[in-house]
């Protein structure tokens, strides 16, 4: 029987990506993603889940070169659940999700007004549904050095 272990996720970056190299030199990038559920409650209030993500290779060269606080994205890719011991001798699990493609979600001037709407207190909906696209472009592009925007 076949199996199939498919995420696809839309939110903002916490925070800037966390780059490094593995000890055989592969590209690692990670970065939070913070998803808004839909509101399900009588009393309104928005939940928000944040969730850890992991590029590989050209994918995390991307995420360095082009990814930064407050960005709305959109990232596809697969669940992974880590299994490990605490000191203590607990175990414990924590999932993540291994990216396959990560896409640009709004314009290219909207980043710096949204890095700018997140360290205000909240008062009104971060994202104008005018910024958004949806743009099914691929993220590798021909030369490497511009951005692919």
């Amino acid at each position: 029987m076949p199996y199939y272990n498919r995420v696809i996720l839309v939110g903002r970056l916490t925070r800037d990506p966390e780059a490094r190299m593995t000890t055989t030199g592969s590209a690692v990038a990670s970065f939070t993603l913070a998803v808004d559920r839909p509101s399900r409650s009588s009393d309104g209030q928005k939940t928000t889940d944040f969730i850890r993500i992991v590029a590989f290779n050209k994918l995390a060269d991307f995420v360095r070169l082009y990814l930064k606080k407050g960005q709305l994205v959109l990232v596809e890719g697969e669940l992974r659940i880590n299994k490990w011991q605490s000191r203590d001798g607990a175990n414990m699990t924590t999932p993540e999700i291994w990216a396959r493609d990560i896409r640009f979600m709004e314009k290219k001037g909207a980043v710096e007004e949204t890095v700018e709407e997140i360290e205000k207190p909240f008062e009104e909906p971060i994202v104008n549904p005018d910024d958004i696209i949806g743009s099914e472009e691929e993220l590798d592009s021909e030369d490497e050095d511009k951005p692919p925007f």
